[in-house]
């Protein structure tokens, strides 16, 4: 991982598309930004609690300092699901009812949003495809990675070596505690004691961890090429919003990834 400063805003990037010419990813972070209160920074969601006006600018500042046309932007509204989208073009109405969103035609951005979940890019230069997608533990017990690679293997012809895999931060396990209706949804998908390689437990109490819950999916899929940038979005407020730690009153930062 390494920063980029731009625009009075701090991008996050992947090492692993540093030396990739077709493909443009980063990261945003909080710092820099038009809102104000609890929003305060960079708040890239898409939800009715900010000011709208607010969020356009600030998408528009996001687009600027990335080098993408804010009016074909992709992107989707999120329901913690493993549904993919396959779009041709950029603006218009979002995706319904949708986590992953997958393209191939060049100079379309695509757009993912958080809170604490993952945020990961599949890219395959074979096949110049990429896809964006965001998993909470919802899609990550109903194995997002997996149906988005479904998608990607039958429109496009991608295998899993043909993928690079970049995931952003998220709630780390320090912060995740868990109760039994979770555990038993866990136990649920891995059974026979393969669930314990994802919990922790300090003073009797569980904790989840999405990251390598998500990094043995990949592994699993055969994508071997992954790069998870190691930040709590929980631990670090100037950097993340992160719904466990402030409530409601949060915002969202992004991923967003292009084809050049």
């Amino acid at each position: 991982m390494f920063t980029e400063e731009k625009n009075g805003l701090k991008l996050l990037r992947f090492d692993a598309f540093k030396a990739e010419p077709g493909l443009q990813c980063a990261v945003s972070t909080r710092q820099g930004g038009f809102s104000v209160g609890p929003f305060g920074g960079l708040n890239l969601g898409a939800g009715p609690r900010d000011d709208k006006k607010t969020l356009a600018r600030n998408l528009a500042l996001f687009c600027e300092a990335f080098g993408a046309d804010p009016s074909a932007v992709a992107t989707m509204r999120q329901r913690h699901t493993a549904n993919v989208a396959v779009v041709e073009e950029g603006g218009g109405e979002p995706a319904e009812n949708t986590d992953a969103i997958v393209t191939a035609k060049p100079f379309v951005p695509l757009i993912t949003r958080s809170a604490d979940c993952a945020l990961t890019a599949f890219y395959d230069k074979e096949h110049r495809a990429l896809a964006v997608m965001h998993s909470g533990w919802r899609g990550a017990l109903m194995n997002i990675y997996a149906s988005v690679l479904n998608v990607m293997r039958m429109r496009f012809g991608t295998e899993p070596g043909d993928l690079t895999a970049c995931v952003s931060p998220m709630i780390s396990s320090a912060h995740y505690p868990v109760r039994e209706d979770f555990l038993g949804k866990l136990k649920a998908f891995y059974p026979e004691r393969e669930h314990l390689r994802f919990l922790t437990v300090r003073d009797g109490l569980h904790f989840f961890s999405l990251r390598e819950l998500l990094r043995y999916q990949l592994d699993a899929l055969g994508i071997a090429k992954h790069e998870f940038m190691h930040l709590c979005t929980y631990e670090h407020k100037e950097l993340f919003y992160s719904w466990r730690r402030d409530g409601a009153a949060t915002g969202h930062f992004a991923m967003m990834a292009m084809l050049k």
